[in-house]
């Protein structure tokens, strides 16, 4: 029968779906904003644990490569200092990488915008005197004695920052500054409340995972089962090879960086090879920012030098393209560069910075996922053939 119990109750689902896509699109500015408001509730949580996925990478190579004496020991109290020991050691190495990255830009940033603007008199002249000489080159009728005396109206600044922030652009700034701080503020909350959650996930990472399996065991058919933790096994293998092998070759290019400055005695060597280095973690469009910020920085001291920076930069990176970022961070991704560029711009349309890191790892999983699927596919339809064909030769 077409009417059976099964096919009306999926018929009925499917009615209850579209009734309720329909309502939603229809109210979708609350729709929106109670998943906003419960974003916002779980934020914390979503944070710790990607906070843990994160540090679980170092924690398990301390472990596994470290401190595996430990786990071997034949006393049982020893073997349990294993992850606790493993687990400080990690966040006092982070704590120190921040640290260490803190004492050299922010040192170094200071003295920058210092040079900058003792030198802005110093361009300003230099333009003033171009404009003087393009007007006598040209015989065009230009006074510039404005431009080589400017006198500032002190009374009609005033006047004017005072009406400005009186009308409604002053209360709309206002209000911007004081959403931004509460943003501000809440995400050092979430952080916080997200390293707490991270640190007791990875003290009982072992237990949340038997408990989870248990749970889904129990909720799945043995199908279902097997499929999700196929896809979780995929999709953390591709994340943790992505995250360790970008964080890597970034490591490899801040330090290259940093010799060939040093070596070609170009100003800014440190905090240069560390926005490199940083900006290296963004694939794609990142490399292009920190070098653009970092020609930027280094021409406020000598213009020449930068195009030096700019030659050297491009080799670099030419070398990172080609032997470095494959080896290291290519197999383990795996995809096209085509896809790459794709989930680069589509996670951070979606995502900000958050969605560019993860675009490329999540696409490398998905990509995993579907060639897996078409392996089987075929697989299963080259069974098929084969029953077939000795069904007609039989």
């Amino acid at each position: 029968m077409l009417f059976t119990k099964k096919n009306i109750r999926i018929i009925l689902l499917i009615i209850t779906f579209a009734a309720a896509l329909f309502a939603a699109s229809q109210n979708l500015p609350a729709v929106l904003g109670f998943f906003g408001s419960a974003l916002s509730v779980v934020m914390p949580v979503i944070t710790g644990l990607c906070l843990a996925f994160l540090l679980n990478i170092p924690l398990t190579l301390l472990e596994t490569k470290v401190f595996a004496f430990l786990g071997k020991s034949k006393k049982k109290a020893v073997r349990r200092l294993l992850r606790p020991v493993s687990l400080i050691v990690t966040i006092l190495l982070v704590l120190g990488f921040l640290a260490l990255l803190l004492f050299i830009i922010i040192p170094q940033l200071g003295d920058t915008v210092s040079s900058l603007a003792a030198k802005i008199s110093v361009y300003y002249k230099r333009a003033v005197e171009w404009i003087d000489a393009v007007i006598l080159k040209y015989g065009l009728e230009y006074d510039t004695s404005m431009l080589k005396n400017p006198q500032l109206d002190f009374n009609r600044i005033t006047e004017f920052v005072k009406d400005f922030f009186s009308g409604e652009r002053g209360s709309s700034i206002l209000n911007t500054t004081m959403g931004v701080t509460a943003s501000v503020v809440s995400g050092i909350i979430n952080f916080a409340l997200g390293a707490v959650i991270a640190v007791y996930v990875l003290a009982q990472k072992e237990k949340i995972g038997r408990v989870t399996h248990r749970f889904l065991k129990a909720a799945l058919s043995d199908k279902a089962y097997e499929k999700v933790c196929e896809i979780a096994s995929v999709t953390y293998e591709s994340f943790s090879n992505f995250i360790a092998g970008q964080f890597t070759d970034a490591l490899l290019l801040g330090i290259l960086c940093f010799i060939g400055l040093t070596i070609l005695r170009i100003p800014y060597a440190s905090v240069v090879a560390v926005i490199i280095g940083v900006f290296a973690l963004i694939p794609v469009v990142g490399p292009i920012i920190g070098e653009a910020i970092s020609c930027f920085i280094i021409f406020t001291e000598s213009p020449w030098k930068a195009l030096f920076f700019l030659i050297f930069i491009v080799l670099l990176q030419a070398v990172d393209n080609n032997l470095i970022y494959p080896k290291i961070v290519g197999k383990s991704v795996g995809l096209p560069g085509v896809l790459v560029l794709v989930a680069v711009i589509v996670g951070g349309n979606l995502g900000g910075i958050l969605g560019v890191l993860t675009g490329v790892p999540l696409a490398s999983a998905l990509y995993a996922i579907v060639l897996k699927w078409i392996s089987d596919r075929e697989k299963g339809k080259a069974n098929i053939s084969e029953k077939s064909g000795s069904k007609d030769a039989n």
